[in-house]
């Protein structure tokens, strides 16, 4: 061992001055540098749009639409002219499309001129992993679905609902206007996960609305009710009705569409609250 000590090089460090935690510490090497430093970006760093313009053209048309009205939404809060067109004037470096339609949205009477890009922007082909609802996958898997009812419900059209749920993976939530539960068909209690006034539609995936005639008639005059539905089919998705059901629909002036299904068919509710219903998004709100 002595024999190989002998052998290393003299100019090591001994290992007592190596670095090591200290009470006192980081402390910089006091180390004298000369010379000029230059930090230059690549030239890619000029060019600010392409990358937002790939994103933008790789979009479904509905997602597109949303890209739209958030701008509008976001510049409409803008005071001073001149900034939101500024922004216009961006985004028609991006795309026409898209430039013409937040214009549209935000009331110009013309398009400004386009600010001149530093850099050209590039042609790139549309990727659809950059997109969302392309990526969604096909399953009720961590997903939850509220069932509302009220006295009188048919036991067997809940269980079946609820059965048809949690075997394709969602977790099922039972909604009434009361807390302490509903006496269904069959005489029994059922247990309430959510009162009704407290418990929103927007929180589920999807809804399914089993009801007595007696009991829909009761909900009609219900605001609680009459939201919880209205909100599900603004928010494009899936809704399963019994007659009942279907009468409270009607009173919240839902129109029938793909999304919403009789609740006997849990096949085809249960393919529907898979996704949202993008072709409703049309009929109940302007997409420019």
């Amino acid at each position: 061992m002595n024999s190989l000590l002998a052998e290393l090089p003299t100019n090591l460090i001994p290992l007592s001055n190596l670095s090591r935690e200290s009470p006192e510490g980081f402390k910089s090497a006091a180390v004298n540098e000369d010379g000029v430093k230059g930090r230059i970006r690549a030239e890619s760093f000029a060019d600010h749009y392409s990358q937002a313009r790939q994103f933008f053209i790789s979009q479904s048309s509905y997602e597109q639409a949303h890209i739209v009205s958030a701008l509008i939404f976001e510049l409409s809060k803008v005071e001073h002219l001149h900034i939101r067109e500024a922004m216009v004037a961006h985004l028609r470096n991006i795309s026409e499309d898209l430039a013409s339609r937040v214009a549209s949205g935000l009331g110009f009477q013309k398009m400004p001129d386009a600010y001149k890009a530093a850099a050209t922007v590039q042609e790139m082909l549309p990727s659809a992993a950059l997109q969302v609802i392309g990526k969604m996958k096909d399953t009720l898997m961590g997903r939850s679905i509220g069932i509302l009812i009220n006295d009188g419900s048919d036991v067997g059209t809940i269980d079946t609902i609820k059965k048809a749920a949690i075997d394709a993976g969602a977790s099922v939530k039972i909604i009434a206007p009361k807390i302490g539960g509903a006496k269904l068909s069959d005489g029994s209690i059922l247990k309430i996960d959510g009162q009704l006034a407290g418990t929103p539609s927007v929180i589920f995936d999807a809804v399914a609305i089993i009801l007595s005639n007696e009991s829909a008639k009761e909900l009609s005059s219900e605001a609680a009710a009459i939201d919880f539905i209205r909100d599900a089919f603004g928010h494009l998705k899936a809704i399963a009705a019994d007659n009942g059901g279907n009468k409270l629909l009607k009173v919240a002036n839902i129109r029938d569409d793909a999304g919403v299904v009789d609740a006997l068919n849990t096949d085809a509710f249960i393919a529907a609250a898979k996704t949202r219903q993008w072709d409703r998004e049309k009929t109940v709100r302007a997409l420019l």
